[in-house]
């Protein structure tokens, strides 16, 4: 089978009047194959995660572990358990109601932990990048993600593959937390995944309506 690729670009511009581009590259598939499904399984993957600028998510852990346990006794801890604990808090939770509230209407929607339904869309992080906020100097995090769809029974039965790449973490309309007052690596991580839900729920729209 031939793969076909198609790149398309969505520039936006968020509060602070910043431009960024995210890039979505078909891999496997096309939209029209979406057409009828209304409704998808969701589940997310995180294994080979990478994280920018390190040899693997356990090397950026371990660096980052020993700089906050220097700082403060204790804090390596806490650390590593947000790091893992904040996907299922914040990350998944932050991308369900960006897609769904995209789809005013409910043409489409996502539900997490439906493995009856025959449609599951996965969502595979391969890497992040943290970003920062110091108080005086910021800067945002970075996702890049394949997004699957599959018949539920068959997971090899992939109808449509996307790698999404220079996803911003950064504020773009959740209430949550003020803009500029990311300071939580979590809640700025969140931020990418409310970003990557709004971003592939329009490209599925165009997607499946001029397809």
């Amino acid at each position: 089978m031939v793969k076909m690729k198609f790149t398309y670009f969505l520039l936006f511009i968020n509060f602070s009047g910043f431009v960024s581009a995210q890039d979505i590259t078909i891999i496997t598939g096309d939209f029209k194959n979406l057409k009828t499904i209304s409704e998808y399984n969701l589940v997310f993957d995180y294994s080979d995660l990478t994280v920018t600028d390190f040899e693997s998510e356990e090397a950026y852990l371990q660096k980052t572990m020993l700089e906050k346990e220097q700082a403060k006794p204790g804090n390596a801890r806490v650390f590593r358990e947000e790091w893992f604990g904040d996907r299922v808090y914040r990350y998944e939770p932050r991308y369900i109601k960006a897609f769904n509230e995209y789809f005013k209407k409910g043409e489409v929607k996502v539900v997490k932990g439906r493995p009856d339904l025959p449609f599951t869309m996965k969502v595979h992080t391969t890497e992040i990048y943290p970003g920062y906020n110091n108080g005086f100097t910021r800067k945002s995090g970075n996702l890049e993600v394949i997004i699957s769809i599959y018949k539920t029974e068959s997971a090899d039965n992939i109808l449509f593959s996307a790698k999404i790449m220079d996803v911003e973490c950064t504020y773009a309309g959740d209430k949550a937390t003020l803009e500029g007052f990311d300071f939580h690596q979590g809640e700025r991580i969140a931020y990418g995944y409310w970003n990557l839900a709004k971003f592939f729920a329009k490209q599925l729209r165009r997607g499946i309506k001029y397809n």
